[in-house]
């Protein structure tokens, strides 16, 4: 009877610790996009109405001219000035790839003023904005919130010269890279049949880290 009891408590606690981990969502900051709260609650994710409270940002609907002037730091709106602090804050600020489609002007423009509009673009991501597709957005937000493949990435050296090596991950992601505490011009290198996420591939594009087969 005394076994019964451990094993049922053993039991217990193991869907406890299941539950905990299935039920943790980010809190997130929605501007735009009247569908998307609705969207975010059927996948378990907390729609709060406080900016400061949030995880994430997630910017549905915004100008292209609002875009340039957050680029710049130079809020002109409530939202505008929203993004803007929360960047500051290093929170996940989300933007949909259509607020700011400067390629529409690849065509039309001079090349110069097109090439500046890609450095605002850069500029924005190095700023630390993501900006995502539609149909990828419960994908990204699983990514950007962790998971059971979230555990810490295993580095099997310690010499920044040498290239570190990516151990026992099947996948990735933005956060396994920060895990990995890289540093500018470092070298990684990966298994064979390692799926590298586009979030991770924006972070290794920024930092300038490379990939070695």
């Amino acid at each position: 009877m005394e076994n019964l009891d451990k094993i049922v408590d053993l039991i217990t606690d193991r869907l406890m610790d299941k539950l905990q981990v299935e039920s943790y969502k980010s809190s997130v900051f929605v501007i735009g996009g009247f569908d998307t709260p609705d969207i975010l609650d059927r996948e378990g994710y907390q729609v709060v109405k406080n900016s400061s409270s949030a995880d994430i940002i997630l910017v549905e609907s915004i100008g292209f001219d609002a875009m340039l002037r957050i680029a710049s730091l130079c809020p002109l709106t409530a939202d505008e000035a929203v993004v803007i602090k929360s960047l500051l804050k290093g929170k996940k600020v989300l933007v949909l790839n259509e607020s700011f489609d400067f390629h529409q002007y690849k065509q039309t423009s001079k090349a110069l003023l097109f090439q500046d509009l890609q450095e605002q673009y850069e500029k924005l991501i190095r700023y630390g904005v993501q900006f995502y597709k539609k149909e990828e957005l419960v994908s990204i937000l699983e990514e950007s919130t962790g998971g059971e493949n979230n555990k810490p990435v295993q580095d099997v050296t310690t010499n920044s010269s040498t290239p570190k090596t990516v151990e026992k991950v099947g996948l990735l992601t933005e956060k396994k890279l920060i895990e990995m505490n890289l540093s500018d011009n470092d070298s990684i290198r990966l298994k064979k049949g390692m799926i590298v996420t586009a979030l991770a591939k924006d972070y290794l594009k920024r930092h300038n880290i490379n990939i070695e087969e």
